[in-house]
């Protein structure tokens, strides 16, 4: 019973953004039509955008362009498929299935949609893959000892898996492995026996663990690394309120970076360090909305209108982000920002739920 009680917080978690709202009264020029003549200019329109959607009935991958043409489902089943991501060379794509007799499972596939392969092939759940920076290794999460632990692998095959948790209870849970973008480090998400989690670190070759945060009533959890690998970012629920948090490894200091009674979560660093992306419910709506700060929590300001809930920011460079809006009902649609001209632009198709968005890598782009 406890073990299912650490999955459902693990789905939770995947889900919170959702469920915060926020307001700014920032004015934006929002235009609902994919293929508008005023889309912000980006580098290359044709680099691919990989996200999920509910569009036939269940969870399911997706790809098209910046330009929200050429789009191709990926994955066409009656099981969810979810949690998508680019391998770091662009040729493959790591998705979470429960195709399996409703086992979530850990697949590989190329990425026109082809081969895909179940790499974690065990009874129970594994999840929340994630490539190395080199691509040689995918840490995940699986229950297959028992309680749900640490665990990495090789790519194709899902050979030589290696355990990396030391917990054996089933009263604590490990989850949101996030490596560092030098390679020597997993941060992740411990719980608690009170359903609370700490953040901790561990040294993949070495596979020493160490203790960031240590307070059996706070939840901390969303973990984010700055580009140098020195510093985390996340979000931590103390007291009834969410803020966000900064964790310097090098000196082992923590600062709060938020610090309203609102809930401020999510927290994502730009491609160069200097500013963060959030959502937060601040405001008079009651509206999930988009907000930057520059990495110390100066300046923060909202960059989306407070007409319809958003979710799901991610940057695509200094100058644009992109992010999910609910435009009406259970309809949502991936937009994309420039945040200096203030214009937003429709994505993806405005057909069901749309979700998790990511950019195919910056080195693979035609």
């Amino acid at each position: 019973m406890i073990n299912m009680a650490i999955r459902t917080v693990i789905y939770l978690l995947f889900t919170i953004g959702a469920l915060l709202t926020v307001s700014c009264s920032n004015n934006v020029n929002l235009v609902s039509s994919a293929k508008n003549t005023n889309s912000p200019k980006y580098m290359n329109p044709n680099r691919k955008l990989l996200f999920v959607s509910n569009q036939d009935g269940d969870r399911e991958i997706f790809i098209t362009n910046l330009k929200g043409e050429n789009l191709t489902q990926l994955t066409q089943n009656n099981s969810d498929d979810y949690d998508a991501s680019w391998s770091p060379n662009g040729q493959h794509i790591l998705f979470t299935s429960n195709r399996d007799n409703g086992n979530s499972e850990v697949y590989i596939m190329r990425t026109d949609g082809s081969q895909q392969v179940n790499l974690s092939k065990s009874a129970g759940y594994d999840g929340q893959a994630r490539w190395s920076p080199d691509g040689n290794s995918i840490a995940f999460t699986s229950d297959r000892d028992g309680a749900i632990g640490l665990f990495i692998m090789t790519p194709m095959t899902g050979n030589d898996i290696r355990k990396l948790s030391f917990e054996h209870s089933k009263n604590v849970g490990f989850s949101q492995p996030v490596w560092s973008p030098n390679g020597k480090w997993i941060a992740y998400r411990k719980q608690n026996e009170r359903a609370k989690a700490d953040l901790w670190l561990v040294d993949v070759d070495k596979n020493e663990h160490r203790q960031l945060t240590n307070n059996d009533k706070f939840d901390d959890d969303l973990p984010n690394w700055s580009p140098d690998s020195n510093k985390l970012i996340y979000q931590s629920r103390r007291n009834r309120e969410y803020n966000i948090y900064l964790y310097n490894i090098n000196s082992n200091k923590e600062s709060k970076l938020t610090n309203l009674p609102s809930a401020d979560a999510r927290p994502r660093w730009s491609n160069q360090g200097n500013e963060i992306v959030f959502l937060s419910t601040r405001g008079p709506s009651g509206r999930t909305q988009v907000f930057i700060m520059n990495e110390d929590g100066s300046r923060q300001h909202g960059i989306t209108d407070n007409r319809f809930q958003v979710n799901d920011a991610e940057w695509l460079d200094e100058n644009r982000l992109i992010y999910v809006s609910w435009e009406r009902g259970n309809v949502s649609n991936v937009f994309l920002t420039n945040i200096k001209s203030g214009v937003h632009y429709a994505v993806s198709p405005a057909n069901g739920y749309q979700s998790q968005p990511l950019l195919e890598p910056v080195v693979f782009s035609k």
